[in-house]
């Protein structure tokens, strides 16, 4: 079987939930299966990033579909790349793209096209069997995150990918409901395959971490509620007069970072909330095994990693009961109502205080995390492919 994996609409310099599942499936394909062959198509960026990895295995090729690579290759193609990029024509880009895989699919016989990252890029490629992961449907649920040009671009996307995929993954069980709910998707083609844990190693660290604090790794976004968060903590400041947080991801602009700076010191919590954007290697391994909880207040995830990671380290996991966050926690952390501070303030102080309690999740965490992984994840997903490939129309 001849698989060919898109990594268009992806980079190494954005790392998204998505980038970073299709840097943990890919390797463990690879090595779960030696005997078919994979092709990453995509832009040199992406493509490039993969190579430097696995360029030494043989069973992996690589297709980039650029200017600079038509400037030799195909002259007029990049002519008309070019002009398509100056007039902002992305659809003509698409179509001219299209019709490089297309000629790549037939000279090579690919069998199966898979999207890791919910998005089937470029269109119009029939003769092929595709296989697409989707993440979560986050649009669906907080459509006021995306400015109304994407939101709509958005649900397009992932139409197509509904009705032109032989076959679907879903991250969750939650994730495969809302695509039955708000996709109209056929349940029998849609395969729930779960994420697992990336390796945290120790190591060096540049980070100035606080004595006593609580952790939350997510992306500033609204709906991750970190605002419930720092009320919480205000709740808790004279009862734990040192504790403070440590809220680590992307920052999607500065202002909502300063919104929650102002609320931080409204609060009276001046100097113990910090915003250390995304930390990984050593810091990140520091952070899951100096803090005292894990605290995972979201009001949606399409799985939710930083949960299952948590769990592998033994840190004790409070988590909003809601989306897929109930479906991975599953008994092996504390779940609050969602949104609600003084719920979250008082998860807070159990775990602090209570040693038992605190022992109890850390076994039932370990528990738990011994059910994700990516070699499971890559089987799973290879049996997807298997099938894709034997459908029959």
């Amino acid at each position: 079987m001849k698989i060919a994996v898109n990594l268009f609409l992806t980079s190494p310099k954005s790392v998204t939930g998505a980038f970073v599942y299709i840097q943990q499936i890919l390797p463990a394909l690879f090595k779960a299966d030696e005997k078919n062959t994979y092709y990453l198509f995509g832009e040199s960026e992406s493509v490039d990033y993969f190579r430097l990895l696995y360029g030494h295995l043989p069973n992996v090729k690589y297709r980039v579909f650029g200017i600079k690579h038509d400037l030799v290759a195909n002259p007029i193609r990049a002519i008309k790349k070019i002009v398509a990029k100056i007039r902002r024509d992305y659809r003509t880009r698409e179509s001219i793209i299209a019709e490089e895989i297309r000629d790549v699919i037939r000279k090579e016989t690919i069998d199966v096209y898979f999207s890791p990252a919910s998005t089937v890029f470029p269109r119009g490629l029939d003769a092929v069997k595709k296989v697409t992961a989707i993440m979560d449907l986050q649009h669906e649920y907080f459509p006021e995150n995306f400015s109304s040009a994407y939101l709509a671009k958005r649900r397009v996307d992932f139409a197509y990918a509904v009705e032109h995929s032989d076959r679907l993954i879903a991250i969750s069980e939650y994730t495969k409901k809302s695509l039955v709910d708000k996709c109209a998707a056929a349940p029998d083609k849609i395969t729930v395959i779960y994420f697992a844990p990336q390796e945290i190693k120790k190591g060096p660290t540049d980070f100035d971490f606080p004595k006593e604090f609580i952790f939350y790794p997510a992306a500033l976004w609204p709906h991750k509620n970190h605002r419930v968060l720092i009320r919480a903590l205000g709740i808790l400041k004279d009862r734990f007069p040192s504790l403070h947080v440590v809220c680590a991801g992307t920052v999607k602009g500065g202002g909502f970072k300063k919104e929650l700076e102002l609320l931080a010191e409204s609060e009276g919590l001046q100097g113990r909330v910090s915003f250390s954007g995304f930390l990984f290697g050593g810091n990140l391994y520091a952070l899951f095994t100096k803090a005292k909880a894990l605290v995972f207040p979201s009001a949606f995830e399409g799985f939710g990693i930083p949960l299952v990671e948590a769990f592998q380290l033994g840190l004790p996991v409070i988590a909003a009961d809601n989306s897929s966050i109930t479906e991975v926690v599953d008994g092996a952390g504390l779940l609050i109502k969602t949104g609600d501070a003084q719920d979250l303030a008082s998860a807070i102080e159990k775990v602090l205080t209570d040693d038992h309690l605190r022992g109890e999740l850390i076994r039932k965490g370990h528990e738990r995390a011994k059910l994700f992984s990516w070699e499971k994840a890559a089987k799973e997903t290879l049996a997807v492919f298997t099938q894709a490939a034997l459908d029959t129309e």
